[in-house]
């Protein structure tokens, strides 16, 4: 066994450079504020919390953000048929680099190559599907297929391609129905961060951390799919709306003609603060 020093090594200042969507989710998923490179994160969720929906959607906002970098999006159960309809709910899904893996005969050679030309951050839509299309193309069995893809991520997140590209991977995997990801427990021992999506009754979606090395876990940000894009609340956004509705009823309360309206207001400023800081 060798032992290394990471004095000893050449990382590249690069790897602490975090990719921006400019949206809350930023300072949620990493605490530099943004998906850093060579990263992996799983993200979990039962059929219809909109799994894909959000990675295509980040994906797209990490495209615009960052237009010097490299984005692509393999879909390995959608075709180019189902994509285009998808697209009518996400315009943005146009714009995306894809590589349609249904009816491949060749998928693993096919994805070597597209991996190997070298990606900044990569979405897989699904880690579940991919490792199927493996197995009944190869003679690798569903472990072996399994354990393929996982360490044809880790060859890219560690630079191994042409472009010697650092690639993040946001890998979408189903839920059992315990709640939990599909798969070996060692997805989540050598992976980023496992990320789950929720759905409530209300139609509302969460996201929440149940690891993350990059940043905090165990905390939730909630989002909605509006005009065609995901739009995220924070919690202190509807506290600051509550705060702010109570500043208008004295504002607006008839004591205002008598005192000023900007004096009240300035007052009631002061109040939110301090109702904040407690």
């Amino acid at each position: 066994m060798k032992t290394i020093r990471l004095k000893d090594l050449h990382i590249p200042k690069e790897v602490l450079m975090p990719l921006k969507t400019n949206t809350p989710l930023d300072s949620f998923i990493s605490t530099r504020g943004g998906i850093l490179p060579s990263t992996v994160y799983i993200v979990v969720g039962a059929a219809g919390t909109g799994k894909t929906a959000w990675g295509i959607d980040t994906l797209s906002k990490l495209k615009n953000n960052n237009p010097t970098k490299k984005f692509l999006y393999i879909s390995g159960e959608q075709d180019e048929i189902d994509n285009y309809e998808l697209s009518q709910y996400l315009p943005s899904l146009c714009d995306l680099e894809t590589l349609y893996l249904s009816g491949i005969q060749n998928p693993k050679q096919l994805l070597e190559e597209t991996l190997n030309e070298g990606w900044d951050v990569v979405l897989v839509d699904s880690l579940e599907v991919l490792v199927g299309r493996i197995n009944t193309t190869t003679k690798l069995n569903q472990r072996q297929s399994l354990k393929y893809i996982m360490e044809l991520m880790f060859k890219n997140k560690r630079g191994n391609n042409k472009s010697k590209t650092y690639t993040s991977f946001l890998t979408i995997q189903q839920a059992t129905k315990q709640g939990t990801y599909k798969g070996d427990s060692s997805i989540e021992f050598d992976t980023t961060g496992m990320l789950y999506i929720k759905r409530g009754d209300d139609n509302s979606r969460s996201l929440t951390f149940t690891k993350n090395r990059r940043g905090e876990s165990q905390q939730n940000l909630d989002f909605t799919l509006e005009g065609g894009e995901m739009v995220y609340r924070l919690e202190n956004d509807i506290v600051d709306n509550k705060n702010t509705s109570k500043i208008n009823e004295i504002v607006d309360h008839p004591l205002t003609k008598i005192i000023g309206r900007s004096l009240v207001t300035l007052l009631s400023k002061q109040i939110n603060k301090k109702m904040k800081k407690h």
